[in-house]
């Protein structure tokens, strides 16, 4: 199809311009050319009765699920500091104890779960755990068994279900019962001024972050993954 134009341009002269139209068949390769690499968030997709509102990713290849949590399942050693109990991940000594950490409220919680259709089943292939800020940004906390991604070393589990939901729920199952230890522990210091209780009779109170402001503590962090993360 073919139009002509006349338009009239702001000194007073007159330009014809002509335009033709043509459909293109566009082939299946082309399509996937100019949308690879494009995801599309959904929010609340499922909704978990112990975590919360679970929100998804969906690329290509792969469904990045994230889970706006609220605490930290700590099984660890602990060790009392001045009245702090605070964690001592590296110790062969101190009582091991399953404390909970709840996160404050500037502290956003992102557990991330990965996954991926393989021989008609849904396969985990990652879990992450970021920090993030009001405005998103993300951080990994001063954890051990964290790699410099947030990329959770969670052991090893049943990775391969039948849908998506069973996936993100087995992976919120091994991060609550896992222990923690020393692996890819950076600095005990900060992590001991993060994760702190007041014994209380027979419970445990979380305590403030002993920081101004809690970033300090914590490693910037920027990854494909983050950037996909629904909150």
């Amino acid at each position: 199809m073919q139009t002509t134009e006349i338009i009239l341009r702001d000194n007073g002269t007159l330009t014809e311009r002509v335009i033709r139209e043509r459909d293109l068949e566009a082939e299946q390769s082309v399509l996937d050319a100019l949308t690879e690499g494009v995801t599309r968030n959904i929010h609340n997709v499922l909704s978990l009765p112990e975590w919360g509102l679970v929100h998804a990713n969906v690329g290509d290849n792969d469904t990045l699920w994230s889970v706006r949590i609220d605490r930290i399942p700590l099984h660890a050693r602990f060790r009392l500091i001045n009245g702090v109990l605070v964690p001592a991940f590296a110790s062969a000594s101190d009582v091991e104890m399953p404390l909970v950490w709840q996160a404050p409220s500037e502290v956003r919680l992102a557990f991330v779960v990965r996954t991926e259709f393989a021989d008609d089943c849904q396969r985990i292939s990652g879990n992450w755990l970021f920090a993030c800020d009001r405005e998103s940004r993300g951080y990994r906390l001063p954890l051990p068994n964290l790699h410099d991604d947030c990329l959770i070393c969670t052991g090893n589990f049943q990775d391969r279900h039948d849908s998506g939901a069973e996936c993100v729920t087995a992976s919120l199952e091994q991060f609550r019962k896992s222990k923690w230890n020393a692996d890819l522990m950076r600095t005990v210091e900060r992590s001991q001024k993060f994760f702190r209780f007041q014994p209380t009779n027979e419970t445990f109170t979380t305590l403030p972050i002993e920081a101004a402001d809690w970033t300090t503590l914590c490693d910037k962090v920027s990854t494909d993954i983050m950037e996909r993360v629904v909150l």
